[in-house]
């Protein structure tokens, strides 16, 4: 008997019907990549990337309590097929049928969340928002007010993709929801406010952190996810090469100095901070920390957190730390000169001071420190290294394959030759990115005597950056070009995140 050929579905010939999509609630359409289409026969017709997967029919079958009859579609096809036809359902009756009592959100100290009356489907929205963002791995939630439309937008491995739609009638009380869950005025609508929550969910907890900012057509809300129970990475899984890695177990053993994190927002200088802090001895050494926020959870160490409010800031928390014996330090980020001077006076005066501040490169650092009015020669004296970084999505190590740039992206990053490159052609594990986690590049400057006279002699960042290099400095350019060589990631991503002008 011959095996009855499985569909394929386009664009052209997609059709699901209402019944279909109520066998399959949306959030496990997403995570099993799957679209339901239509009840044929007593069987669900669901449209999926691999019709022979064993695993993924017998889940389907437990789910909806029906024979699956596959057909094949590009993972785009089903993705945009989700975001539309679960779209076009009632958003009210949809959103209360999503939330399952796997995820516990705990609001502020005011008491414990709504969860019946007219507040109900709005409970079950934002609740399945986090949940689909938790199992997604998403860092930040977006929810943004339109002329029309609510919309939703995840950051996944750094970067914003469409998660859903829906009418701006649940705006209010979604806006409320989160208000009352972050311990917010939900009756100030005028004003930018901030607050936060934790939600727990398989065992992890996460501190999410609420932003409400008003805009022209209603308030645009942001959540930040943060694993409250995770303590970070080690050195030598975040990318560092293997000369980089000694130049940091190096550091790691010295008494004394200051570490300099450079780099934008979300760059990660505070995870790469909490993996020098993890390989320290912390037993035999006093260690304090002063952040905002507090990200991480670090055993045998003082975590403060900065309360500008009630006059907590860096500069009066370092002052308070040093009356603490401290031997390590961490500042979470130079602010203003206080701060900075307060942190040289601890590095030159026997302490490790582990610090960020904002700018491009490292040999910027060097310059900002100085353009904030420290003495260029106690830069020079207390600074030990400056470290630079960048985070890249990593090539999906399931469907990586060989790949040959274009000319354009060779000349834009200044590769002559031949060499060896790859992608991520696109598949189920990495929902068709072609990128599967990150990874960071990295730029470390040493403060040798060189690059000290330098900064001493207040020379501009262009003039230390070249200097850097002609002593061997690897800059964030040439360290991505060797990871995109390695196949860890693509020239795309090199040229996406290192925008700085290197000489």
């Amino acid at each position: 008997m011959a095996t009855q050929p499985v569909p394929v579905v386009t664009e052209l010939n997609l059709y699901v019907d209402d019944g279909a999509l109520e066998m399959l609630p949306r959030r496990d359409a997403m995570r099993l990549q799957v679209l339901p289409m239509q009840i044929v026969g007593g069987k669900l017709v669901v449209a999926m990337v691999n019709p022979g997967d064993i695993l993924k029919l017998d889940e389907l079958r437990r789910l909806t309590g029906r024979d699956i009859q596959p057909a094949r579609a590009d993972l785009k096809v089903i993705d945009r097929g989700i975001q539309r036809f679960y779209g076009e359902k009632d958003e009210l009756e949809t959103a209360s049928a999503l939330v399952e009592p796997g995820l516990v959100v705990q609001a502020d100290a005011r008491g414990a969340p709504l969860m019946g009356g007219e507040d109900a489907p709005a409970v079950a929205l934002v609740n399945e928002l986090v949940e689909t963002a938790i199992l997604s791995r998403a860092s930040d939630i977006h929810v943004e007010a339109g002329t029309t439309k609510l919309q939703v937008r995840l950051r996944v491995d750094g970067v914003l993709f469409d998660h859903q739609s829906f009418p701006m009638e649940l705006h209010p009380s979604v806006s409320s929801r989160i208000k009352i869950m972050a311990g917010m005025d939900i009756g100030e609508k005028r004003l930018p406010q901030d607050g936060r929550f934790d939600a727990r969910l398989r065992g992890k907890v996460f501190d999410v952190r609420a932003s409400v900012v008003p805009s022209v057509f209603g308030e645009t809300i942001v959540l930040r996810l943060l694993p409250k129970t995770s303590t970070g990475l080690k050195l030598s899984e975040l990318g560092f090469s293997p000369d980089q890695l000694v130049m940091m177990e190096d550091l790691v053993h010295r008494p004394h100095g200051m570490i300099f994190a450079t780099g934008p927002t979300g760059s990660g200088k505070t995870t790469t901070l909490y993996a020098i802090l993890s390989r320290l001895d912390r037993v035999g050494r006093n260690v304090v920390t002063i952040e905002d926020p507090v990200e991480y959870q670090l055993t045998r160490a003082t975590q403060i957190q900065v309360h500008p409010k009630i006059g907590v800031d860096f500069a009066a928390g370092l002052r308070s730390i040093l009356r603490q014996d401290p031997d390590v330090i961490m500042v979470g980020e130079i602010r203003d000169l206080e701060t900075l001077r307060m942190a040289i006076q601890s590095a030159l005066t026997g302490h490790l001071v582990l610090t960020t501040v904002h700018c491009n490169d490292a040999a910027s650092g060097a310059a900002r420190l100085v353009d904030m009015g420290a003495e260029p020669f106690l830069v020079a004296s207390s600074a030990t290294v400056f470290l630079s970084q960048r985070l890249v999505r990593c090539i999906c190590t399931e469907c990586k394959m060989e790949d040959q740039p274009s000319e354009d992206t060779l000349q834009a990053l200044g590769i002559e030759g031949d060499g060896q490159f790859y992608r991520g052609r696109g598949c189920e594990h990495c929902r068709g990115t072609g990128y599967y986690g990150r990874t960071s590049v990295f730029e470390i400057m040493m403060v040798n005597d060189v690059i000290a006279a330098a900064i001493t002699r207040r020379e501009t960042a262009g003039e230390i950056r070249a200097l850097a290099r002609s002593l061997g400095t690897r800059g964030l350019r040439d360290d991505g070009i060797q990871k995109a060589l390695e196949g860890v990631t693509t020239l795309e991503e090199i040229l996406r995140a290192v925008w700085v002008q290197e000489a």
